[in-house]
């Protein structure tokens, strides 16, 4: 059996499917600040996951910001740092026992706006061979070995596009090729937009912008929180967002999609999809459907694209 893993490296989570199994993480980690004996008698602010790969130690996900300076850039060059690679492997250590792995085929997608800048994009996908190699890592403790034999990019938005037009057991839906699809994929950094129809992208329909979840976020860091910070406090409905400022955060995606897509009615479907379309919610459903999408909402619009990853590396195999 083809063994496929998709890894979507998104900004507000890293997400990895091994054979349909999937397993997501904050996408936060810094290099963990030793204290010593400083806190005798007391506990530490939160546990964090540690990985060590390469002679290097990361604490990664929530809780990362308190174990020193946080390492997460937005910038697309990070996608293909170290620090990116020891997240991709820290969220498979929480899907895999300990052991060696073979991973015949990896799909990675990368967000739309990168793709559309040719020279970064290369200088990107040439950082993303370091995967294709046998890596050696700890993730709490426990021992990793994985060879990785193949490698393939994507634009994200082809994983939601994936997950509609394949079900669980790889079979196509019906009528689904003739379909002209939109995906909206509205993530922490950025809005990619997308368009597929019999597996054929439409290049006039392509597009997007930096207003994902962290446009949100700017509003709200003027006390000296990282955005992962308030990241966190959003996941577990700690933060306080006003009417009026998701209000102006939905005015901003409306504008980009309706520059990108004049009309959403000649769309057979349009896919939502990220942790920003679950963040708006009916705010953003309730709005494409006045302006006439057929929405078609995925049961988990934080995982359709790495889902959907998978099923079509697992597709083509």
């Amino acid at each position: 059996m083809t063994t496929v893993l998709a890894l979507d490296p998104g900004y507000g989570n890293t997400k990895v499917c091994v054979n349909g199994n999937i397993a997501c993480l904050q996408s936060a980690i810094a290099r963990p600040q030793s204290v010593g004996m400083a806190a005798i008698g007391m506990k530490t602010a939160s546990h964090a996951d540690i990985l060590r790969m390469d002679g290097y130690e990361f604490a990664i996900g929530p809780g990362a910001w308190h174990w020193g300076s946080l390492l997460t850039s937005s910038d697309y060059s990070a996608l293909a740092s170290p620090e990116r690679r020891a997240l991709a492997f820290g969220t498979l250590g929480k899907l895999l026992e300990s052991g060696e792995y073979v991973i015949d085929h990896m799909v990675v997608g990368l967000p739309v706006p990168l793709l559309m800048d040719e020279p970064q994009a290369k200088a990107v996908m040439e950082g993303l061979k370091e995967y294709k190699a046998v890596h050696e890592f700890t993730f709490n403790g426990q021992e990793y070995r994985l060879l990785i034999n193949r490698l393939r990019v994507l634009a994200q938005p082809v994983g939601a596009y994936a997950d509609w037009l394949l079900d669980d057991e790889l079979h196509l839906r019906k009528g689904g090729r003739q379909a002209e699809v939109g995906v909206l994929d509205l993530g922490m950094n950025t809005l990619d937009l997308y368009v597929v129809q019999d597996g054929k992208v439409e290049p006039r329909f392509v597009g997007g912008d930096k207003v994902g979840v962290r446009r949100l976020l700017e509003l709200l860091t003027g006390k000296g929180h990282d955005p992962e910070e308030l990241d966190a406090d959003l996941r577990l409905g700690r933060l306080h967002i006003s009417p009026s400022q998701m209000q102006s955060w939905l005015g901003e995606v409306l504008s980009v999609i309706e520059r990108v897509w004049p009309s959403l009615r000649r769309f057979s479907a349009v896919i939502p999809t990220g942790g920003g379309a679950l963040v708006l919610g009916d705010l953003l459903r309730l709005a494409l459907i006045a302006k006439g999408a057929a929405v078609c909402w995925p049961e988990d619009p934080i995982t359709a694209n790495v889902k959907g990853l998978w099923k079509w590396g697992a597709y083509a195999a």
